[in-house]
């Protein structure tokens, strides 16, 4: 009874050259797959020519088989085993590559976000900065204004329009008044009491601030009109 065994040795890529008829002796480890390959003759050349069923068959080492002529030259590739283990390895490299780009593509997307957010934040910073800068020199602007307008020639329109918009009274009057209590000098001070300023005020303090003058000026007309002055 001849006995056959599936096996599944690994044949090397390779050229096998036609060649005549001849038997052949199972060696350990043979298959008929690496037996067909190796004499040069399709899987079912030789299947037909010793009677085997390849769904019911053993085949053991000292086994004689008969391997029929060939005229063709056949490429001996690799066992399908070793093909499917190349093919998942390549897959998965591919995965991997795939993977990896996916994740450096999503890191500089990161790094994008991050540069324009800090880009902003920049763009943010100097806008707050570039309005600090026009807010201080606008405050320092209408500062100087309020010091040239209560200073030299300005002082007196200043201090006048201020009067005749508060009072009625004309600028002729507080002019007058001014004149003749302080010649114009807000420092002025009464040696013989506490009269200080523009109007010899005696309630304040000796300040020299002219809004405050002004203010107190304002407060006694409203409250005694002009009497405050003996007019």
């Amino acid at each position: 009874m001849l006995a056959l065994v599936p096996s599944f040795g690994f044949v090397s890529a390779s050229q096998v050259n036609a060649a005549a008829s001849s038997d052949y002796t199972v060696q350990a480890g043979d298959n008929l797959w690496n037996i067909s390959r190796q004499h040069g003759i399709s899987l079912t050349t030789l299947t037909k020519a010793n009677n085997i069923d390849l769904n019911n068959y053993v085949i053991l080492p000292g086994d004689l088989l008969h391997v029929p002529a060939s005229n063709i030259t056949i490429t001996v590739g690799d066992n399908p085993v070793a093909e499917a283990s190349k093919k998942i390895a390549a897959q998965k490299a591919q995965e991997a590559a795939a993977q990896q780009a996916a994740a450096k593509a999503q890191q500089e997307a990161q790094q994008k976000a991050a540069a324009a957010q800090a880009q902003q934040q920049a763009a943010a910073k100097a806008q707050q900065e570039a309005q600090q800068k026009a807010a201080a020199a606008q405050a320092q602007q209408a500062q100087q204004t309020q010091t040239a307008a209560t200073s030299g020639s300005d002082l007196k329109s200043y201090v006048l329009n201020k009067m005749v918009a508060a009072t009625g009274q004309s600028a002729a009057t507080w002019d007058y008044i001014i004149t003749r209590e302080s010649r114009w000098q807000s420092n002025a001070q009464n040696p013989g009491s506490t009269a200080h300023g523009l109007f010899q005020s005696l309630w304040i303090n000796g300040s020299d601030d002219i809004d405050v003058q002004i203010a107190d000026a304002i407060r006694l007309y409203n409250a005694d009109g002009m009497r405050p002055w003996a007019l």
